[in-house]
Formats: structure tokens, C-alpha cells, sequence
């Protein structure tokens, strides 16, 4: 039997794009699934604002089809001060993966 190690991380790596649409936005949106290491980069980054975290989450964790970033640092302050904030949360948690119901929800992504 291998390693439970290699079981993880292949369960990790077989892992599919997800997609959102975002009728505000009429878009659709996309999003790798996210290693506890970027979430970490993210919340250093954020020093502890939740609200900077979520608006990282969205500046370095949404796509588009082909899987180039369609927002980048310079685009911080307008999703904080001139997006409708419930789009942005709602986005941000989509590339969190935070909007599972529970554990069983979760895997079907």
C-alpha cells in the first residue's frame, strides 16, 4: 500500500476547475481549487483585515476560461470602495470554497 501522503496529494491534483456566474458582473468566473499555502500568502498579506483577505482572495484566486488572473493589485481599492460588496464577498468565498453546505457538499467539487 503507498503512502497515505500520495493518496492526498492525488485526490488534491485530480481536483477540477470550478465555475461561477456572476449575473452582476454577466460573467462567468473560475477558480483553481487553492493549497493552504496561497490561502497563507493571502492572510500574511491581509495583516489581519478580513476584508483584505477577501478582496485577495478575488484579485489572485479568479480566472477566467483559459486560466489568466482577470484582476490584479491595482485593482484593490476600486473592488473595496466601488463594488457592491455582497458580489465581492460572494466571489471571494466561490474562490475560498466557503460556500459548502458541509463535508459531503465540499467533495462533489
Amino acid at each position: 500500500m503507498g503512502k497515505l501522503i500520495d493518496s492526498a496529494v492525488a485526490h488534491f491534483n485530480s481536483k477540477e476547475i470550478r465555475q461561477l456566474r456572476v449575473d452582476e458582473w454577466d460573467c462567468t468566473l473560475y477558480s483553481k481549487n487553492l493549497s493552504l499555502s496561497e490561502k497563507s500568502k493571502w492572510l500574511k498579506r491581509a495583516n489581519g483585515d478580513g476584508t483584505d483577505y477577501l478582496v485577495y482572495a478575488v484579485i489572485y484566486g479568479v480566472t477566467d476560461e483559459k486560466g489568466e488572473n482577470v484582476f490584479d493589485i491595482g485593482d484593490k481599492t476600486k473592488l473595496k470602495e466601488h463594488v457592491d460588496p455582497e458580489v465581492v464577498s460572494m466571489v471571494a468565498n466561490f474562490v475560498l470554497d466557503l460556500s459548502a453546505k458541509d463535508e459531503s457538499e465540499r467533495e462533489k467539487n
